[in-house]
């Protein structure tokens, strides 16, 4: 099957860290494929302790 694309996608979640400063903790959602694109998402200076991974719901329309 040489001509065949690959059409499978990769679900989307929904990743909820601790994020940690020196002058504030905050809870913080990133949407992501995988923990380490939302780890590279979040802010800088922090520390993020991974808090849950929730499903993404897809908008469908009727």
């Amino acid at each position: 099957m040489a001509g065949s694309q690959h059409t499978q996608t990769h679900p989307k979640f929904t990743w909820r860290f601790l994020a940690l400063s020196a002058n504030t903790r905050n809870v913080i959602s990133i949407t992501a494929t995988t923990e380490r694109e939302a780890r590279d998402q979040s802010p800088d200076g922090c520390v993020m302790v991974f808090a849950g991974r929730l499903p993404v719901e897809e908008v469908r329309h009727a």
